[in-house]
């Protein structure tokens, strides 16, 4: 059950403060005056004088009995009663036949009103509503308390809000049961029914099969993992599209992951089938979420591992570079030497300590691996690599968030190249135009792409390797920014779905204005935040110029 105090509901303290006394319960002249006029006898007038100031803290009146002593002397001595033998006096007036008269009094002074029977029947759809949305009993239960201050009715008791939020909870989760449930197959029930119960000879049932997480991402668990996957598209694809809330979503999907296959079979038709579908569903979503995981970590596997042969490569080789800047210096100083063209052109050939092809072989590999290209060191790991990348991206089916399709089509150019062993290929054999579809490519990556035994081999030729890594690295780095997205996953969804479309924006643009107190004229806004830029960057130059002087 929920208790009082994981809500809002507004309940007194015992030891009140001296400075919530005099903020909170230090009565006003109008105040003062009201009571004046409600009640003729002292006992009366300060038990009206309490009611009074205990409900705009608290929403609604509380018996007397029940209020701490410090709060009544403080009351009773601010408006000046102290005749009274308060405790003793005050414990008769809860029982009184003219309290009743006073409380609607005092009702009408606070315009507010009692909670009657159209009242509750708004505030169960109140509840209903919240329930939509939320699943804890105390979220439902602020909702519904903000709307009884905000329509100005007296709180009712707490345990009637809580059982009006318990009934509208079970009602709205009924409902979605159903709807799901509803919309299955029996093909689809079947299933489910199947992967409640062990075969014989198994250990584990289905059901907690689904349940499995990827482990230390080896070759043979990652091709046992993306099997996995596969089955739960398999089921997913059999499944109607679940249209609820996303909290309640996650509250079912959660509900589900704690069951095991027995305590689910044991649940009623209804929601036994609706949190299967939904699991179901959900699981294949993460494992989508988890093959993108696996695909960008064996990426950045495959570029750590190029990084680090690259310095080693670096080290091993320090005694060639020292060699040939050692061969420029002893060339830079052969052409100072005093004398004709041709005494310096005999005085570098003499310098030259190796044959100039040689050196020119030595040149070109040192080159090729400069300003931190590690790009050579990615090709001879990717092909052990390769078949689990392609996997990955075959099942992802990923989209781009953007008009622009161009990695699209590279991605559908990149699996249809599975077979493919030749070293080159020619791009327009892939639909490719060799200016046009390449604009994405950095120069780093075009050097190596567009290679010279590529173009040797003819115009528009390129090393298929090189292509695809460079394919495979820009989907790593847009997947990661959001300009790919998987379809029907979750951490990597279309991050559009998650705006606020034109019909929602313009039903609650007011009301969020009111709220955050921003204007929702597009003129007054820009204008007012002119206005407050101009006002800061005022204020930044005027520090600045204080700080010169």
């Amino acid at each position: 059950m929920t208790t009082l105090h994981e809500t809002a509901y507004p309940r007194l303290k015992p030891d009140p403060t001296r400075k919530d006394l005099e903020s909170f319960y230090t009565p006003k002249d109008e105040e003062l005056a009201f009571v004046d006029a409600t009640a003729v006898r002292p006992l009366s007038r300060l038990a009206v004088l309490i009611h009074l100031k205990l409900f705009q803290r608290l929403g609604y009146f509380v018996l007397l009995a029940n209020v701490p002593e410090p709060i009544i002397r403080h009351i009773a001595q601010a408006a000046g009663y102290r005749q009274v033998k308060l405790l003793e006096d005050l414990a008769t007036y809860d029982t009184s036949g003219a309290k009743r008269g006073h409380l609607a009094r005092l009702r009408d002074f606070l315009d507010v009103r009692a909670l009657d029977a159209d009242g509750r029947t708004w505030l169960a759809a109140v509840a209903e509503t919240a329930a939509e949305t939320k699943h804890t009993i105390p979220d439902i239960v602020n909702v519904m308390l903000e709307e009884l201050v905000h329509h100005r009715y007296e709180l009712p008791a707490f345990s009637t809000v809580e059982r009006l939020a318990i009934n509208a909870r079970e009602r709205v989760h009924g409902r979605y049961y159903g709807q799901i449930a509803d919309a299955l197959t029996p093909a689809m029930r079947g299933l489910i029914d199947e992967l409640l119960s062990t075969a014989a000879g198994s250990l584990h049932s289905g059901w907690q099969a689904l349940k499995r997480d990827p482990k230390r991402p080896t070759h043979v668990e990652v091709r046992n993992y993306l099997q996995h996957i596969r089955r739960l598209q398999h089921l997913a694809d059999q499944l109607p599209p679940i249209a609820i809330p996303i909290p309640k979503l996650k509250q079912f999907r959660a509900m589900a992951r704690a069951l095991d296959a027995s305590e689910l079979a044991e649940l009623v038709p209804a929601k036994r089938y609706a949190l299967a579908a939904i699991f179901i569903r959900s699981q294949y979503a993460k494992t989508l979420d988890d093959a993108a995981d696996l695909f960008i970590r064996l990426m950045q596997k495959l570029e750590s591992s190029a990084q680090q042969k690259l310095i080693a490569h670096q080290l091993e080789h320090g005694k060639r570079t020292d060699f040939l800047i050692g061969q420029l210096r002893d060339l830079l100083q052969a052409y100072q030497v005093e004398g004709t063209d041709t005494q310096r052109v005999d005085a570098m050939s003499g310098a030259l300590v190796a044959d100039v092809a040689v050196l020119l072989a030595e040149c070109d590999e040192h080159m090729a691996y400069a300003g931190k290209n590690y790009l050579p060191f990615l090709v001879k790991p990717y092909a052990t690599t390769r078949p689990l990348l392609l996997n990955c991206l075959e099942i992802m089916g990923l989209e781009s968030t953007s008009q622009d399709a161009t990695m699209e089509r590279m991605i559908a150019i990149l699996l249809s190249l599975r077979g493919q062993r030749r070293e080159l290929v020619e791009a327009n054999s892939l639909g490719l135009d060799p200016q046009a579809d390449f604009t994405w490519l950095s120069a780093t990556w075009r050097r190596h792409v567009f290679t010279k035994a590529a173009a040797s081999a003819g115009s528009g030729w390129i090393n298929r390797k090189y292509f695809e890594l460079a394919v495979l690295a820009q989907i790593k780095d847009e997947l990661k920014s959001g300009d790919l997205y998987i379809p029907h996953g979750e951490r990597y969804d279309d991050y559009r779905e998650q705006l606020v479309d034109e019909a929602t924006f313009a039903k609650e643009l007011n009301a969020y204005g009111e709220v955050s107190g921003l204007p929702t004229d597009a003129e007054v806004f820009v204008k007012r935040l002119r206005a407050e830029l101009t006002a800061r960057a005022d204020a930044v130059d005027q520090e600045r110029v204080q700080n010169f002087v």
